[in-house]
């Protein structure tokens, strides 16, 4: 797919992390798609140190560690990668039916952004 296409396609979405499994997305990706998740940014509470799993939610309802125990200390923020990202080249692929969860180990919420296409 074009460079192009692809940059009008990018969204992002924030959700609050709690100490229980939180789905990313309000429904897991439609059958028909595939998303694109490039880039993951959390940002620390002001108190402490948080430590954050994430876990890919598979088409059985099943959670897959992704990435595990990330430290986020407070109040600074995690880039995942770090830095600058590449659009055509995703950190997580999630394919119809499948979702983006997070989990944290103790204590208040983490804000989680990510920034993702869609194929359609």
């Amino acid at each position: 797919m074009d460079k192009k296409l692809i940059r009008q396609k990018i969204r992002h979405k924030q959700k609050w992390i709690g100490t229980t499994y939180t789905k990313v997305f309000d429904s897991n990706v439609p059958e028909s798609k595939l998303r694109y998740v490039v880039k993951i940014i959390i940002t620390g509470d002001q108190s402490s140190t948080r430590v954050l799993n994430l876990y890919k939610v598979k088409e059985d309802g099943s959670y897959e560690d992704f990435i595990p125990n990330i430290n986020v200390a407070a109040p600074e923020y995690k880039e995942i990668p770090e830095g600058s990202y590449d659009i055509e080249n995703p950190i997580i692929t999630l394919e119809g039916g499948t979702n983006l969860a997070g989990m944290i180990a103790s204590g208040n919420t983490l804000s989680l952004t990510v920034i993702y296409w869609d194929n359609d």
